[in-house]
């Protein structure tokens, strides 16, 4: 089981604050050739967050999928995950963060992995309500660690077949909400570099404490770029003994400084926590130490007398 360590580098000046939005709709007659026209709408919460049962994601991980958070919740690895949760919601305190993007400098690094257990952990937290996006509309992945269906979402919406509100899902059980990629895209740019897509952003982030992006690699794609105009802080994931130091350099380059967070270390060795002895020495260690004592003291006189 894969070890994840966080590392939050730094939280620099606070960003203006979003204006709500009603949410974008699909093309409409109103909306012209563009397709870029805003529909008006009921409250967000009136039609957003009502998931139908036909929506609701029950996923069942496999081991190889390492969902810690969710299949093995008292595990180190989720230990990890609830610290880098809490260190989030520290700096949310003192600035806005609301919108996350997880990211990495290349492919094959767990982001998809991290930011599916970033928010289930977030999703345990009380009174916040999580929106998970999968924002990777070239090879999407975070919609096959919840589910073995296939999900509409972003593509079909972007092309009119699909209203907003019923791309959303809901994890069985959890203030978790998903929106997926849906069908992947060849080329993704020209939509996330819209203003409908921004627009529809802000719209369905009013609803949500967080609102976690699992998103491209920054190299050699632009998406994350894009994206990360649109969010308040980026992290990324680097895995040990895997990512190029140059390659990470040049990726952590690419993102404003303000909105770089930190990074997250994807299976760490260095991490190897004696969980169960730390617990005990708050438990039922305080009588073993006291036994231990007592023992090395009967040990050191019969040693005493021994020698006598």
């Amino acid at each position: 089981m894969s070890r994840v360590y966080e590392a939050l580098q730094r939280s620099q000046g606070d960003s203006p604050s979003a204006s709500p939005l009603v949410p974008d709709q699909p093309e409409t007659a109103a909306a012209g050739a563009s397709g870029v026209g805003i529909a008006a709408a009921e409250p967000v919460e009136a039609n957003w967050l009502r998931v139908p049962a036909d929506r609701v994601l029950h996923p069942t991980p496999t081991p190889e999928q390492r969902l810690v958070s969710l299949a093995d919740p008292d595990s180190k690895g989720a230990e990890m995950f609830r610290v880098l949760s809490t260190r989030l919601a520290h700096m949310q305190n003192k600035r806005r963060l609301q919108k996350l993007l997880i990211t990495s400098s290349v492919c094959d690094e767990g982001k998809s992995v991290v930011a599916v257990n970033l928010a289930l952990s977030m999703a345990r937290r009380p009174n916040e309500r999580i929106l998970l996006i999968e924002a990777d509309l070239r090879r999407p992945t975070a919609s096959t660690l919840l589910t073995s269906a296939p999900l509409l979402g972003i593509s079909e919406w972007s092309a009119g077949k699909l209203a907003l509100e019923d791309a959303l899902y809901q994890v069985s059980g959890l203030p978790l909400w998903f929106l997926a990629a849906g069908q992947p895209m060849a080329e993704p740019m020209p939509l996330l570099e819209s203003a409908r897509f921004a627009k529809m952003l802000e719209a369905i982030s009013s609803s949500f404490d967080w609102v976690i992006l699992d998103a491209t690699p920054m190299l050699p794609m632009a998406d994350s770029a894009s994206l990360a105009r649109l969010c308040d802080g980026v992290l990324v994931v680097v895995r040990e003994g895997y990512t190029r130091r140059k390659v990470l350099n040049k990726a952590l380059d690419s993102i404003e400084k303000s909105k770089l967070l930190g990074t997250v270390l994807n299976q760490a060795s260095m991490l190897n926590i004696d969980y169960d002895r730390y617990y005990g020495s708050n438990n039922s260690s305080g009588k073993a130490k006291k036994e231990a004592k007592k023992q090395a003291k009967k040990e050191a006189e019969s040693a005493k007398a021994a020698s006598a």
